[in-house]
């Protein structure tokens, strides 16, 4: 199999060979690396926010009362006449 030559680095310019073997990575722009990190946080989001029920403890039911309240109707009303 034959060796390709590897193309120069796009920042590579002829008379600027300092010796490095290693070519600087000029890292992604700065809207992909916004949109990496929101990514990320919305991933993390997700799975905390489906941890949060495991995690939780069980809330007991409100006690239903023994009898319920019974409502005061004008029939069944004390009167007050004298």
């Amino acid at each position: 199999m034959a060796h390709r030559p590897q193309p120069p680095h796009r920042d590579w310019r002829p008379g600027q060979d300092d010796g490095d073997d290693w070519p600087v990575d000029p890292g992604r722009p700065l809207g992909l690396r916004l949109l990496a990190l929101v990514g990320a946080l919305a991933f993390v989001m997700l799975g905390i926010s489906s941890l949060l029920p495991v995690l939780q403890r069980p809330q007991q039911p409100p006690s239903l009362p023994t009898q319920p309240p019974t409502a005061v109707t004008p029939s069944t009303a004390p009167s007050h006449a004298s």
